[in-house]
């Protein structure tokens, strides 16, 4: 039997569970329309992202950098009202001998990240980035009044010492603002279908108007789960008529006024570069990639400042790795372009 033969039996099992798979008009869950507000608030957006820059046996020396922009929507133009970038480097280990001597900052994104493995670099930069995305949320939402704060990601957060986003709901609430986080993607199945949430809630879209928004409340066993840690209720929303997705909204304040959180949401989904999501989230997330995007301008900066230390060039040359923390020089890699040059 060849691959192709393979192929073709795997892709058949994949295929019928994709296209034949039904669902009891039971399981369909119950969704809420609602109109877009006119004019909406402004809306606060914050994204980060970040980039492994050198990794010297197990330390890693990495970038991350959060985007914060304020815009206003008048119906017809999205309007800039202000920006923000800021940048943090982070060294960190996962030689626990190591972090038990470093801050509790680092102890706690250690523990915390303790079951990755091999992603635990990652991880643990990955939490580090949500905090200052939390801190330069607040400090930003703690100076103004009435508007939708729009975070990336969940509202959810790690070590229970650094309540970040407990913090973040607090300022909300005082300040009146609209609290939300919105999710790029989502494999979760909380409706307990074979089917992510996504694909199966655009498989039963078909109950909702024509031309019409809409959003559904996640099963509250999945909000169960997160307890402790889940700041904010788990909807799915589709924020145009049009858009291709529906994106996991969780929300933090007016959490009984549901309909007037994805009203205030809906107007900043017009744009035509990514119709459905927020253009405030994009212009955040174009911000805050540059990080990966200037990553040979990091490096260089890097380079220069190890090279002064006194270390040697090769070993530094050697450390240098992809935006993800993998080393360039690793072995694999080396096999791989052999492998390349030599078909």
């Amino acid at each position: 039997m060849s691959y192709v033969d393979d192929m073709r039996k795997e892709l058949e099992l994949l295929v019928r569970n994709q296209r034949d798979l039904p669902i009891p008009p039971e399981a369909v869950p119950e969704f809420r329309i609602f109109r877009p507000a006119d004019p909406p608030r402004d809306m606060i957006a914050v994204d980060g992202s970040y980039s492994f820059l050198l990794n010297l046996s197990s330390w890693w020396l990495a970038l991350i950098s959060v985007g914060l922009l304020r815009y206003n929507f008048d119906g017809e133009r999205f309007k800039r009202l202000d920006v923000r970038l800021m940048q943090r480097m982070l060294g960190l280990s996962t030689f626990e001998e190591f972090v038990q001597k470093q801050d509790e900052l680092h102890r706690a994104l250690f523990e915390f990240t303790r079951g990755a493995n091999e992603n635990q670099p990652r991880d643990m930069v990955n939490e580090y980035r949500r905090l200052i995305e939390g801190q330069l949320a607040i400090n930003f939402a703690d100076d103004c009044e009435g508007a939708i704060v729009a975070m990336d990601g969940t509202l959810s957060e790690f070590p229970k010492q650094f309540t970040f986003m407990k913090r973040l709901v607090e300022v909300c609430e005082k300040r009146e603002h609209v609290l939300v986080g919105i999710s790029k993607d989502s494999q979760l199945h909380t409706f307990g279908q074979v089917l992510t949430d996504e694909d199966f809630l655009a498989r039963c879209q078909s109950q909702i108007p024509h031309g019409a928004t809409a959003f559904v409340r996640a099963p509250k066993e999945s909000e169960a789960a997160r307890e402790g840690l889940l700041h904010g209720d788990i909807y799915y929303a589709r924020l145009h008529p049009q858009g291709r997705k529906w994106f996991r909204v969780d929300v933090g304040t007016f959490r009984d006024e549901p309909e007037y959180v994805f009203g205030q949401l809906a107007p900043f989904a017009r744009s035509l570069v990514s119709v459905g999501y927020p253009w405030p989230l994009i212009e955040a997330h174009r911000m805050a990639v540059t990080v990966r995007q200037l990553k040979p301008i990091y490096q260089e900066t890097v380079i220069r400042a190890a090279l002064r230390m006194g270390i040697d060039v090769r070993t530094v040359l050697d450390g240098l790795t992809e935006v993800e923390g993998r080393r360039k020089s690793a072995f694999h890699e080396y096999l791989d372009k052999v492998a390349r040059d030599l078909r």
